[in-house]
């Protein structure tokens, strides 16, 4: 797998991440942690800019919308990541991710490295690569002047 590197600070806003990367928002995937009732690791990875409708990512993942809750400092860390730096590769093999389906027409992005201080840049195709088990659905919400 190829990828880039980019360290910058330890920012909690996207926005941020994004002026300091020099890069818009629609370039990035964003990935939301959660845990589920079982305490299985579930990421959902979207483009930056969009919304997750969480009733979609449930149904995508097989579990009923009220199972999900946030993942919280203590399960992304044994998964190997902090909060502010979440990434759809993780080091839990039993982790769920469920990719967005506009997510692949990207072509090169940033996401989450794992910690808030760094972000990675990688194609799209490289990045979802790595994640073989992962699903693909309609889990996001895109502003209205893109979804037409």
């Amino acid at each position: 797998m190829s990828f880039r590197l980019h360290e910058h600070p330890e920012f909690t806003n996207p926005r941020d991440v994004c002026a300091a990367l020099g890069v818009p928002l629609e370039r990035t995937v964003k990935t939301l942690a959660f845990g589920t009732a079982e305490d299985r690791l579930l990421l959902a990875a979207l483009p930056g800019h969009a919304r997750l409708q969480y009733g979609a990512l449930a149904r995508a993942a097989g579990i009923r919308r009220n199972d999900l809750s946030p993942a919280d400092t203590g399960r992304l860390a044994r998964a190997g990541m902090r909060p502010g730096g979440v990434c759809p590769v993780s080091a839990d093999r039993a982790a769920m991710v469920v990719f967005d389906e506009t997510v692949s027409s990207l072509r090169r992005v940033h996401c989450g490295s794992g910690r808030p201080g760094s972000s990675i840049e990688i194609e799209v195709a490289e990045l979802m690569a790595a994640v073989p088990t992962a699903a693909t659905a309609p889990i996001a919400g895109l502003p209205a002047d893109e979804s037409a």
